[in-house]
């Protein structure tokens, strides 16, 4: 058995193929990298077949890691691995992060603690005894309680957080593994061989509830936001937020078709490694509209939406553009305030524009902003 094996949830991008028997990968790469995996995963799994000669059409099995990880990553990894599993007819295994990295540790004589840093104070932890078996978690918690979920006995830490738990620790008989921190291809393959097929392809594992209490935000102070363009390979990416953000959600393959229509464009608003929203725009000659534009949940009244708008303003003047068109529905009263704010005017109606999920429809206001003198 032949099995390919992807990762990109993490500050790294890992590619291995792995064929049963065979203790080592047939051939691997890794890279560390804060970002950019969208751009380096394609090439490192065409590089990774062509070193071990083998063709994508003898594979038997993609395995790819499925979370917790960056939003932004896992989604990377787990489109490039179901585009292949479906492409070549085969099964697509998930494997969680925390038990990707614990395949990094080769030791095997005391059980192992894998914490990476979840921020905010908290880790993302899993527990597995001497043996590899996984005993506790996956699951996300303060330092404090990773503390207490560590037994009695040596024990041997490894993640981006075994530092923290460490010096965290009163006790004396903790390691600190040696060996990788983040998930490896090379390494956490070889478990997808053994794993059962699953009946339906691997969806992400997000720890944390994207939309988890609004109300801890409202104190916090705007997000440090940057905008930057999205690439083919991340309609995945929008297709999870649209569908975070809206009830009737679109596809990446909608994505993929505005995308391919002339003129037409489409941004990411991040915070740190996050995406907390989208915008997706068209223009054409001197003038312009906004598809869409949506700001995750948890990150709304941040200052998220007012980002991407300025961007794409900036972006218009930049191609000629003088005047630029949104729609909206009559009754979203904070988006309408927030556009009059950007420099919107209501310049006309569209009766019975939105369909609404119980039959019901809604007229759309047309909104007008001119974006020179």
């Amino acid at each position: 058995m032949k099995l390919l094996a992807v990762d990109t949830a993490m500050a790294a991008c890992s590619v291995a193929l792995h064929e049963s028997g065979h203790s080592l990968a047939l051939a691997k790469a890794f890279v560390a990298m804060e970002r950019g995996h969208a751009e380096a995963i394609a090439p490192m799994v065409r590089d990774v077949m062509a070193r071990a000669g083998v063709e994508f059409s003898v594979l038997d099995r993609v395995a790819v890691t499925i979370g917790p990880g960056t939003f932004t990553g896992v989604r990377i990894g787990l489109a490039m691995a179901r585009g292949l599993g479906l492409a070549l007819g085969i099964p697509v295994i998930g494997i969680d992060t925390l038990s990707a990295i614990a395949a990094n540790e080769t030791g095997g004589d005391m059980p192992l603690l894998v914490a990476s840093d979840a921020r905010k104070d908290e880790v993302y932890a899993a527990l597995f005894n001497a043996g590899g078996k996984l005993l506790q978690g996956p699951a996300v918690m303060p330092i404090g309680a990773c503390l207490r979920l560590m037994p009695e006995g040596p024990l041997r830490v490894i993640g981006t957080a075994a530092a923290m738990i460490i010096a965290a620790s009163p006790r004396d008989d903790i390691k600190r593994s040696e060996a990788g921190d983040v998930p490896d291809a090379a390494n956490f393959g070889r478990c997808g061989l053994d794993i059962p097929a699953p009946e339906s392809p691997p969806t992400p594992l997000y720890l944390r509830v994207p939309d988890a209490k609004p109300q801890e935000f409202v104190q916090r102070k705007t997000l440090a936001i940057t905008v930057r363009a999205v690439t083919a390979a991340e309609t995945s990416i929008l297709e999870a937020l649209h569908g975070e953000c809206f009830d009737s959600a679109w596809t990446k393959q909608d994505f993929a078709a505005l995308l391919a229509m002339p003129g037409a464009s489409a941004q990411l608003a991040m915070d740190a490694d996050e995406p907390v929203g989208f915008i997706v725009s068209r223009s054409a000659a001197d003038e312009a509209e906004i598809i869409t534009i949506a700001t995750r949940p948890f990150a709304q009244r941040r200052g998220v939406a007012k980002s991407l708008l300025n961007h794409q303003f900036t972006e218009f003047s930049g191609k000629g553009v003088a005047t630029c068109f949104i729609e909206v529905a009559a009754s979203n009263t904070t988006a309408r305030a927030l556009y009059a704010s950007c420099g919107f005017h209501e310049a006309g109606s569209r009766q019975n524009y939105y369909h609404r999920s119980d039959g019901s429809r809604e007229d759309a206001l047309v909104m007008r902003k001119n974006l020179t003198p």
